[in-house]
């Protein structure tokens, strides 16, 4: 099975602190998109966390790992100095941030001071007791909690598609009440687990990475191109709620471009230069990604498949199915079910 088709088929099966200024209202509410379709399978895997109890002069390295994951960090108090591959400077990090490597297997280090020793994280794991690792030479106090989990339903084409790798939310940019409020849950939680801690801390990460998504797509950090960027814009935004709404349109790109009232020639040029798509392109790319969806997930037939995201007949479905996914419709229903088999979903 080609790397394409194994992805291809993941993606089938998805169907304490008080910031100085606070927002309430979210960026994405009640918008269908391609995290609103996936948020609404999400099941979080392997959850784990850890709680740092560091005193100056700390560090620690982290190896990464064997199978891409998404983890973060919270700063609960003190600071640091987090380096990972490609990052020239190392980033700040105070009281109240937070980080997130997203389906990230990099190595990265941390540390209070550039001078400061640097322990493998790995031989800091034997000195956890209950979550808890107490490191450093005594100095000034810093508490880190981080975690890292796996999602069922944001293996890889969907997330290391719209989003990028790592995000960095600092205390002082704006954060909604709710935000703050996961975080805050997540640092007391950490310090005083209790009765079905560990269900509790998987809610909160499925909070927090939903949050902190929200939060980076409204924060000066979000790049200027690429499907964040494209739905914080509020006209390219209207047209692809509009297509994840209705994929079984009869859209062309006229329709799309007075969804996002724009001229056609300005919507045309706006989607493709900050997507890098065209609008059509976009369209045929979710119709087919949703359309694996159903082909794992139901027993619906391909002729009912081919309807739901706008086809007429099987026969053209199942030849864009083929060009877009890299398989045709009835190989995919059964390697999907073979890999459903295979890890137990």
């Amino acid at each position: 099975m080609v790397a394409r088709e194994v992805d291809a088929i993941k993606f089938g099966l998805m169907s304490v602190i008080r910031p100085k200024n606070v927002t309430d209202r979210p960026a994405f509410e009640h918008r269908m998109d391609p995290l609103s379709e996936a948020f609404g399978s999400m099941r979080i895997q392997e959850a784990v966390y850890t709680r740092l109890e560091a005193t100056a002069p700390w560090g620690f390295r982290y190896s990464g790992d064997t199978v891409p994951r998404i983890r973060f960090g919270l700063m609960v108090r003190g600071s640091g100095l987090l380096k990972f591959k490609n990052q020239r400077q190392a980033i700040s990090l105070s009281a109240g941030d937070v980080f997130i490597f997203i389906l990230s297997d990099e190595a990265l280090t941390l540390v209070d001071h550039p001078r400061s020793p640097v322990a493998d994280y790995r031989e800091l794991r034997k000195l956890e007791v209950d979550c808890v690792i107490h490191h450093g030479g005594g100095g000034a106090p810093t508490t880190l909690v981080s975690g890292s989990f796996r999602m069922s339903a944001f293996e890889d084409p969907l997330i290391s598609t719209i989003l990028p790798r790592y995000l960095h939310l600092r205390l002082d940019q704006n954060r909604s009440h709710a935000f703050q409020s996961v975080l805050d849950l997540l640092a007391v939680e950490t310090a005083q687990p209790g009765i079905a801690s560990s269900s509790l801390i998987s809610c909160l990460y499925e909070s927090l990475f939903v949050y902190a998504i929200r939060a980076y797509a409204n924060s000066s950090a979000a790049p200027p191109k690429g499907w964040l960027a494209a739905m914080s814009d509020k006209h390219l935004s209207k047209a692809i709620q509009a297509m994840h709404s209705g994929l079984d349109g009869s859209w062309s790109v006229a329709s799309l471009a007075r969804e996002a009232r724009m001229s056609r020639s300005a919507f045309a040029l706006k989607f493709r230069t900050v997507l890098g798509q065209t609008p059509l392109e976009y369209l045929t790319q979710w119709r087919m990604y949703r359309a694996g969806a159903m082909i794992c997930s139901n027993n619906m037939s391909l002729s009912e498949v081919a309807s739901a995201i706008g086809y007429g007949s099987e026969s053209s479905f199942s030849r864009v199915f083929r060009r877009e996914m890299g398989v045709a419709p009835r190989e995919y229903r059964r390697k999907c079910a073979l890999l459903q088999s295979s890890t137990g979903d």
